[in-house]
């Protein structure tokens, strides 16, 4: 993002927001909402020509994506962090973003706890598509419950379109996880009791037991609700199954990310598509795809027992996961609960309190943070945002005042009507 005055208005789509509350998101309210907790969007319509950057990191990305996805478990490639690497997480973060970006937060609003945008508009209202070589489309909204019988959009499934499948080096099966949004869903954040798994890997480990409220809101349903009479496990997996039956004749992998209570939802997705085979063709078990869990800002989801399934899981269902922890974010220690918790998978520690960049008090457990220290946080405990990367810095300040006041950045700036004069410009920024 660049921050540009709003006179370029033959270049500049003012689109009103919309506020579909249909289960598919079919309906519309055509008025401007600008109270909406997501604000107006203005985007840059210029096209423009690949730069040779972008034909490298194409031609890398798609040459290197098993690798990347962490089929040697990321080997020599987290210290020092690879640029392919970290541009790969990035890409997957935004991804994960785009889930909460789009989350209707305005309780006036006929769809509150809704998406915002339609699915066949999804990712270009979220800032995903103008000079982004990573193209999806989306499948499905995931719905969810909490304890208090709420429910609410918390992600999608979406699928690598031909183009975007030219880029990654194979049609990539996507499921994004939000973070919390909703009181009901902080309830159920902080409900720290254990209980039992059963259900998600009866075949691996009975025993294993997991954290109550994330459990809840995975497997949880209301009957007489139009948006969660199945419950968002099973949303989940009905999707994956018929884009996996669907493209099975193709090179094919499912990628699951979230951040924060995001990030413990892709934890226990990504190890029940690989436990249940939901990465198989339906009547061939011989065929299993590659399962990769990027989950950002994560708490413990379960115990020792639920650790030992997901090795389990790692060794003889193509399952992989790497957490990425920035060092001062206080939310990947907890669930404590006497040692009982642990967690799961690969670990990336980034420390963004080296950056210059940012303020001291910057939220440390914010998304675009993270995404911040992925760009520039070096092996020597240095941080240097890596030219190539080209990160668009403004970012951080999506939703803080995170940014030095040096660089002119507006605060909070998705949040706010006309997104404060911020304008997506035809490379992406």
């Amino acid at each position: 993002m660049e921050l540009k005055e709003n006179r370029y208005s033959h270049v500049i789509l003012n689109r009103v927001v919309t506020d579909p509350y249909s289960v598919n998101g079919g309906k519309r309210e055509n008025k401007a909402d600008s109270t909406n907790s997501r604000g107006s969007s203005l985007y840059h319509c210029l096209f423009r020509k690949p730069k040779m950057s972008d034909i490298y990191v194409a031609r890398s990305i798609a040459s290197r994506w098993p690798e990347l996805s962490g089929k040697k478990n990321w080997e020599d490639l987290l210290h020092p962090l690879d640029l392919d690497l970290r541009r790969y997480l990035i890409h997957y973060f935004q991804r994960a973003g785009a889930a909460g970006d789009a989350f209707n937060g305005t309780k006036a609003s006929r769809g509150y706890a809704l998406s915002l945008f339609l699915a066949d508009e999804y990712f270009a209202r979220v800032g995903l598509e103008i000079g982004n070589p990573h193209r999806y489309e989306v499948t499905n909204f995931i719905y969810a419950t909490t304890d208090s019988d709420e429910a609410a959009y918390i992600g999608y499934v979406a699928v690598a379109t031909d183009e975007g499948k030219a880029v990654l080096g194979r049609r990539d099966i996507l499921v994004s996880w939000r973070g919390t949004m909703t009181k009901a869903e902080w309830a159920d954040d902080t409900d720290l009791y254990l209980t039992s798994a059963k259900e998600l890997f009866e075949n691996y480990g009975a025993l294993a037991l997991v954290h109550s409220g994330f459990l809840s809101i995975y497997t949880g349903t209301i009957p007489d609700s139009p948006y969660a009479k199945t419950s968002a496990r099973d949303q989940v997996r009905k999707a994956i199954q018929e884009l996996v039956d669907k493209y099975q004749n193709e090179e094919v992998s499912i990628t699951v990310a979230g951040h924060s209570l995001g990030a413990a939802l892709a934890t226990l997705n990504a190890m029940d598509i690989a436990a249940n085979g939901w990465n198989k063709p339906t009547g061939n078990s011989n065929k299993a795809f590659m399962v990769t869990a990027f989950p950002a800002a994560s708490p413990r989801v379960g115990d020792n027992i639920f650790k030992g399934v997901f090795e389990i899981l790692k060794d003889l269902r193509n399952l992989h996961l790497l957490r990425i922890v920035n060092s001062t974010d206080p939310i990947p220690k907890v669930p404590w609960l006497g040692g009982i918790y642990t967690h799961v998978g690969e670990e990336l520690e980034i420390d963004t309190t080296k950056s210059s960049y940012l303020k001291s008090n910057v939220n440390p457990h914010n998304l675009e943070v993270y995404e911040h220290g992925i760009a520039g946080f070096q092996e020597n405990g240095e941080f240097k945002l890596e030219e190539e990367i080209d990160f668009d810095n403004p970012v951080v300040n999506k939703y803080s005042d995170g940014l030095q006041d040096e660089y002119k950045i507006p605060d909070n700036w998705w949040n706010k009507e006309k997104f404060k004069n911020m304008v997506q410009m035809d490379d992406g920024h």
